[in-house]
């Protein structure tokens, strides 16, 4: 008798499971904008389909959190280039953050891809500010 609970239980879960999955990728060309609308990335989840959602959409109180950057609370700062609030320096810091920022992992690809580094880490007329 108490194994009979067993199935019920794990149909449960599989039925709730759905609310508890990653939201549908959003479609390619977000715009990520800072405090220089002419240096818009445009972003495309396709092309980092390899890079699990939960190293950019990091737990925020311990809670997945699929919002974008510069959700307001999250990194709002369009104007400053220093702190974690910044959208700038959470995307261009070379150094240590609480996560990897996007440059580190594109200088850690450019490393990986010599031929790449321009198109990946460059400022102008890179993947990121064409």
């Amino acid at each position: 008798m108490k194994f009979a609970c067993i199935p019920a239980a794990l149909l449960a879960l599989a039925l709730a499971s759905p609310a508890f999955a990653a939201p549908a990728v959003p479609a390619d060309g977000l715009d990520m904008v800072g405090s220089n609308p002419k240096k818009t990335v445009k972003f495309n989840h396709s092309t980092h389909k390899t890079v699990e959602c939960v190293v950019c959409h990091h737990p925020v109180d311990g809670k997945e959190n699929f919002g974008k950057c510069a959700t307001a609370g999250c990194h709002d700062d369009l104007q400053g280039k220093k702190g974690t609030k910044s959208l700038y320096y959470v995307v261009h810091s070379k150094k240590d953050v609480k996560h990897q920022s996007c440059l580190q992992c594109h200088t850690k690809m450019a490393t990986e891809k010599p031929e790449m580094k321009k198109e990946l880490t460059g400022c102008a007329k890179s993947k990121c500010h064409p």
